[in-house]
């Protein structure tokens, strides 16, 4: 299971991005949050069973950065920031024609449609860590409900498009993404000096 949420005071396009987050990753699910605090939605995901809170924090009333946390086993009851996805831009599914809503997926592949490029590979291996997610053979890999495709975007490191493989039209939020953090495996890209700094106005 996964915990989408967002950081203090969310923007209305925050919170529609949620939604439409929550609907593509596996088993996830959307959490207000309120005052809480980042230890207490280490102790929500323990009560839950989740393995990944993703907090969506916000730039000038946009959805500015994905911070993803993993709850660490006990003794130690905190939540560990594993990654770090800073976006130049999103699209919702209601802003990209002939899109669709998904409902309910319980599986998520990823693909790259691009040339060979050791950031794209590196930055599939961060996608499937972070979202629960494995490598699809195909856009349309019919293994899945739903495939995060890696696309490349001149103005960032790539573009994020999520697929449903029943219908093969975009679903989900489109992420543009501009600096990518993986303190797990150490992997980061950037486009521009300053790109990868978190856009963050509250955790």
């Amino acid at each position: 299971m996964i915990i989408v949420t967002t950081s203090h005071r969310p923007s209305q396009r925050a919170r529609s991005f949620v939604k439409d987050l929550v609907s593509v990753l596996p088993s996830a699910i959307k959490l207000a949050r309120g005052k809480a605090t980042l230890n207490d939605l280490y102790y929500e995901a323990v009560a839950r069973g989740a393995k990944r809170v993703v907090v969506v924090t916000v730039w000038k009333g946009n959805p500015g950065a994905l911070r993803v946390y993993e709850p660490l086993e006990p003794p130690r009851t905190e939540l560990s920031l594993i990654a770090r996805i800073t976006m130049r831009g999103v699209k919702l599914s209601r802003e990209s024609p002939g899109a669709q809503r998904a409902f309910g997926a319980n599986s998520l592949g990823v693909y790259i449609d691009a040339p060979p490029s050791q950031t794209f590979f590196n930055l599939a291996d961060t996608l499937s860590r972070i979202f629960l997610a494995r490598m699809a053979l195909t856009r349309d890999d019919k293994d899945f409900d739903v495939v995060a495709v890696i696309r490349p975007y001149p103005e960032g490191v790539a573009e994020i498009t999520f697929i449903c493989t029943g219908t093969g039209r975009v679903c989900g939020p489109t992420l543009r993404v501009a600096g990518v953090e993986d303190f797990v495996s150490g992997f980061s890209a950037h486009k521009a000096r300053g790109a990868g700094r978190a856009r963050d106005e509250s955790y």
